[in-house]
């Protein structure tokens, strides 16, 4: 498939059964969620999907996703039901008892030091909101329920409008990191992304403990990604549109438009982007998909995402496996009846806005393989000729050989991209191996016209057209 799937893992797909069942299925990559589990729990996770790797020899991508600047209710004994018009108090804690005591802890004081009377409060991907109406001293508050809603641990929670003065990356997120790192991970997510500058301490975190090649993806979900959105896709490796938070901080009716703007914005860039959250949200209860996701994905596709990614649905769902196998038929449906027909413009969007040389040669590249019906095959070391073809949103599949593992899983869940692995220590031999494994994967064969490059490199570039024969 053209658009690429990533399934979160958690307790209801964390048996290595169900994972290989969701990879043959189609899932390209998976997310870890940090803000969950234990390394216990991770590292089973990593250790059941690089086995599943090397059994199906499908390059899998693997997410880390780091909590961030974000505020998070604390442990609940009980979960509290609350009607409308029923008050609540909020107190700095780490645990509260819950149910009819109606407390929620809130273990960060900034949260106190941030809220006013008068705030709205939105929890758990805008399920819950409370109108804060009394403040008592310093860690304390009231608050009235304008919903009808049950309030539970470890959930999301922000103050309408505000942005608050946090650090971009806590203790917890530099262990994590760690984490990722020993455990190979190929990307780490940034939660609650303010600014470029953000990114750049993230990177500099990997730097300085030897991880250069791990990729960031910068999740737009708060005001102030939105008002330094394209700063903040120039510095990230992809870019994650995480609807649910967005939708805490703006109203719902423009989630829509700010996705919009931050996909067009990243194919302009281009930069990889991921629509995430609440794709099949009514699948964590029931076996089949509501039609408003059905559209809801579709539209998805029709807007040119390199990837869709399962949040809930697969990692405390009912039907993990299911939701996977009802993405893919809804993806592959899109692609075939509405992505076609939105190719041109698309590509013509993307196409518009060169300006390097190399991004010229790909395009180069790409079209005349696009004009002339051939098979593009490209060598690449580190995935930086393969990017470039993906971001012009090529018509055409692009079979991409790499002798480096970590750049078959980073491209794996890229527009249009298909790796397969090659052992080679140069250009010209990579080149050449690559050509071999087409045949062999039956990616090319005898008749087929194909266009061959390792992209623009000093002194020279190289390209080559040929039309496979009978030996």
């Amino acid at each position: 498939m053209t658009v690429k799937i990533i399934s979160s893992i958690g307790p209801a797909s964390g048996d290595i059964e169900i994972l290989r069942k969701m990879v043959q299925a189609g899932v390209n990559g998976f997310r870890i969620n940090f803000v969950h589990g234990s390394p216990d729990e991770w590292s089973r996770y990593v250790s059941y999907v690089r086995k599943i790797e090397d059994e199906c020899g499908k390059p899998i991508a693997l997410i880390g996703d780091l909590q961030g600047p974000s505020l998070r209710i604390g442990i609940l004994d009980k979960p509290i039901e609350l009607k409308r018009g029923e008050t609540v108090k909020i107190v700095l804690a780490d645990r509260a008892e819950g149910g009819d005591k109606r407390v929620i802890p809130v273990p960060q004081p900034k949260f106190f030091e941030a809220v006013d009377v008068g705030d709205v409060l939105v929890l758990d991907d805008g399920r819950v909101r409370l109108n804060v109406v009394d403040i008592h001293g310093s860690n304390e508050l009231e608050a009235v329920a304008l919903t009808r809603a049950v309030v539970k641990s470890r959930k999301a929670i922000v103050i309408a409008g505000k942005d608050l003065d946090m650090p971009a990356l806590s203790e917890k997120d530099i262990k994590d990191v760690k984490f990722a790192i020993e455990q190979d991970f190929d990307y780490i997510s940034l939660s609650y992304v303010r600014h470029a500058e953000d990114i750049e301490i993230l990177r500099s975190l990997l730097k300085r403990y030897g991880a250069e090649d791990i990729g960031i993806i910068a999740k737009i979900e708060t005001r102030s990604a939105i008002a330094n959105l394209k700063d903040i896709v120039a510095a990230s490796d992809a870019v994650l549109i995480a609807r649910g938070d967005l939708g805490m901080n703006f109203s719902l009716e423009e989630v829509h438009y700010y996705q919009k703007i931050i996909i067009d914005t990243c194919i302009e860039l281009g930069k990889p982007v991921i629509v995430a959250t609440q794709l099949l949200e009514s699948m964590i209860e029931n076996p089949v998909p509501t039609r408003a996701e059905v559209v809801d994905i579709s539209n998805a596709v029709e807007h040119g995402v390199d990837a869709l990614m399962l949040t809930g649905e697969t990692s405390i769902g009912k039907y993990p496996l299911e939701a996977v196998k009802w993405l893919r038929r809804i993806v592959s449906y899109a692609e075939r009846r509405l992505l076609v027909k939105q190719y041109d413009y698309i590509a013509k969007r993307a196409r518009k806005a060169l300006n390097d040389i190399q991004t010229a040669f790909a395009k180069g590249v790409l079209e005349l393989a696009e004009d002339i019906g051939a098979k593009l095959i490209v060598f690449s070391m580190r995935g930086v000729t393969a990017l470039r073809l993906a971001r012009l949103r090529p018509r055409i599949p692009v079979y991409v050989a790499t002798p480096n593992r970590k750049v078959m899983r980073k491209l794996s869940i890229v527009w249009g991209l298909e790796t397969f692995y090659v052992d080679a220590t140069n250009y010209d031999e990579g080149l050449s191996k690559a050509l071999e494994k087409a045949k062999e994967l039956g990616v090319v064969s005898y008749g087929d016209v194909t266009v061959l490059t390792y992209g623009l490199r000093e002194p020279r570039q190289y390209i080559e057209v040929l039309k496979l024969e009978p030996q």
